[in-house]
């Protein structure tokens, strides 16, 4: 176990390719075929409704991004930083459809405020973002260009799945607080993220964070059919 450094990354070579990071691919397919996964069981749900709308964007663009971020970590020794770019940006993104899809519950004013809020912070993480690609040198710490998006992810998060998700299961479906678990789940992997808690060199903590993301993914998806079940019954 390493604590406050990284293992060196795990090259190996695959026709005549030199490659990186085996782990990480791994991980990132995983969460690529669980998110396809679970949008196949979206088939039943009611797609016209905003609230299952924009999960099935998230699940759609998250699932891609991850694996598009798999495929930067192996081929980083020929796409550089240039592999990382889209996913990032594709994660501020995703988030954006998690917050849309929250807020499309609300019945209250500040809905439409809220909406007008997330489009701006939407572009302004994509600028900050941007600005790190252009004017900011990665090449010393690569973790640089993902503090972006984790700022991003963590706001989002914290207000839409945790206080929304908390909110909602008092006032319209009590499997809502499976959204605030997933909150509390994330924590950990922020701390093996931050203090670089690597356990064994084929699981670092970017593979714990690739296994709580994948448990956060079927809690997202706990709440989302619950409150499908729900509507569907209405009718």
């Amino acid at each position: 176990m390493l604590i406050g450094k990284d293992f060196d990354k795990i090259e190996f070579s695959f026709f005549g390719l030199n490659l990186l990071e085996p782990n990480a691919f791994i991980g990132d397919l995983i969460i690529l075929i669980t998110a396809l996964f679970l949008l196949s069981k979206f088939r039943n749900f009611d797609k016209s409704n905003p609230f299952i709308k924009n999960w099935r964007y998230f699940f759609l663009l998250f699932g891609s991004g991850m694996f598009l971020g798999g495929v930067g970590h192996l081929m980083f020794n020929y796409l550089g930083f240039y592999g990382k770019y889209i996913p990032w940006l594709m994660g501020i993104c995703a988030v954006y459809f998690i917050e849309k899809a929250m807020i499309s519950l609300l019945k209250n004013n500040y809905k439409s405020l809220l909406n007008k809020l997330i489009l701006f912070k939407l572009f302004l993480f994509i600028s900050l973002e941007i600005f790190v690609f252009c004017f900011v040198d990665m090449s010393e710490d690569h973790s640089i260009g993902l503090r972006v998006p984790a700022i991003n992810s963590t706001i989002g998060f914290i207000f839409f799945l945790g206080f929304l998700g908390y909110k909602f299961s008092k006032e319209i479906d009590k499997s809502f607080i499976f959204f605030l678990y997933s909150v509390l789940l994330m924590i950990p992997s922020g701390l093996f993220i931050t203090y670089k808690i690597n356990i064994y060199p084929w699981f670092d903590k970017n593979d714990f964070g690739h296994l709580t993301l994948v448990l956060t993914m079927l809690l997202f998806y706990k709440g989302i059919k619950s409150y499908s079940n729900k509507i569907l019954s209405q009718y």
